[in-house]
């Protein structure tokens, strides 16, 4: 098997995109070679890296040499790639509900690849391919910004009905694409990706299932955690001034909260970041959570429980560095007032990574999720019961020793152990 895969982000191998892409073809290597005990060749062209100019328009490649461009550039190599290929894959983000410009030009470039004469078959129109394409399959993947893929991606669907017919070849969109660059989201985004790559499985041996169309159709995150993750993650403040790094964050870590978590009176966290000599108040209320900045009096009334912790500490537990159990237990960070909401971290937070209901967005920092003891920032799907990291487990041989080891050293340790 022969695959060229094209990628049309400007950025290159950085895209976002890419990685479900790359995903992809891993999937298909890894069917082919157990199937066929040989890896397929893979050709890959990043259009940015590539001259290729504007189409002109002159139809010379119809008439005065046909099948050949009058633009020498690029683009020549590109349609002897196309020919050579049995699968091409078209990679890129959603711009403006259509394709990146340099890709659409090279798409429009394509002209010397058909037939001046109109084509009966197409139904509105059309011309025949000057060369015998049957046979050869096309996949399109693609992510945009918005919350779901779901009717944001019309145009691109008709200009590949029309490329390739209706049914002619295999897309998958995936919305909140974002959040496949954010390290603290990476379990669920890898998770995502798994699916991406089983896909790939599936489409080397026939066609991709049922059950792994539907783990792609679902949202990374719900609409409202995705939405408010992206508003935040611009660090811009509602007078559209720059906001600090840490309130940035803060708010990001905010957007996870779960409203079907709330207990009947609202939770009020403080997280005191005692590198930078910066405190923001979190409160969790009925319908959702917002943070407060600590004016220069301090809060007027006290909070519910405070995490005092370096950034640095609470970034590195919120990107998976470091276990937030272990963290804990190694003083890096400490916990005053209300225990309980430690203990019931992943209720209040997790839920927000097991939204595969909705959607989400553009950055976020799961924070609050492995601080509290390394929940599972994975989505499981609509109708799945998401595992629960259990706290007090964790917590409970350190709190017989603490109280044991008080009342008798040796006696105490060893109960213990």
């Amino acid at each position: 098997m022969r695959i060229l895969a094209i990628n049309g982000s400007p950025k290159g191998k950085q895209s976002n995109t890419w990685r479900l892409t790359s995903s992809f073809i891993e999937g298909i290597t890894a069917q082919e070679e157990d199937a066929h005990g040989q890896a397929p060749t893979v050709d890959t062209l990043s259009v940015g890296a590539l001259d290729i100019k504007p189409c002109r328009g002159c139809f010379s490649c119809w008439s005065k040499t046909p099948g050949k461009c009058c633009i020498h550039d690029d683009m020549q190599e590109v349609i002897e790639k196309i020919l050579w290929a049995d699968v091409v894959i078209w990679s890129f983000p959603l711009y403006y509900f259509g394709l990146p410009g340099p890709l659409k030009n090279l798409i429009d470039r394509q002209l010397p690849m058909s037939l001046p004469f109109m084509s009966a078959e197409a139904e509105n129109g059309g011309h025949p391919s000057r060369y015998d394409m049957s046979g050869k399959r096309t996949v399109v993947i693609s992510t945009c910004g918005f919350y779901t893929a779901k009717g944001n991606y019309s145009c691109v669907s008709d200009l590949f009905d029309r490329l390739c017919g209706k049914d002619g070849y295999t897309a998958i969109f995936c919305g909140q694409g974002e959040l496949f660059r954010v390290n603290e989201l990476a379990e669920r985004t890898d998770e995502y990706l798994s699916w991406v790559r089983k896909a790939g499985e599936e489409f080397a041996s026939s066609a991709i299932s049922e059950e792994t169309r539907g783990k792609l159709g679902q949202n990374l995150f719900p609409r409202d955690v995705f939405e408010a993750m992206a508003d935040a993650s611009w660090g811009v403040g509602k007078s559209g001034e720059k906001e600090d790094p840490s309130l940035v964050f803060t708010r990001q870590m905010a957007a996870l909260y779960r409203r079907q978590a709330w207990p009947g009176r609202d939770v009020v966290l403080d997280m005191n970041y005692t590198d930078i000599g910066k405190t923001y108040r979190i409160v969790l209320g009925e319908r959702g959570s917002h943070v407060e900045e600590e004016p220069a009096a301090g809060f007027a009334a006290d909070c519910t429980t405070k995490i005092n912790t370096p950034l640095s500490v609470w970034r590195s537990i919120a990107s998976g560095e470091i276990a937030g159990d272990e963290a804990l237990m190694r003083h890096m960070y400490s916990v005053e007032g209300d225990f309980d909401l430690m203990i019931h971290w992943d209720e209040f937070f997790g839920a927000a990574n097991a939204g595969a209901a909705g959607s989400a967005g553009s950055t976020g920092a799961n924070a609050g999720a492995d601080s509290a003891g390394n929940t599972a920032a994975a989505a499981r799907g609509e109708n799945e019961v998401e595992p629960k990291t259990n706290m007090m487990l964790l917590l409970a041989p350190w709190i017989v020793f603490w109280i044991a080891a008080s009342i008798d050293g040796f006696w105490g340790s060893l109960v213990s152990v």
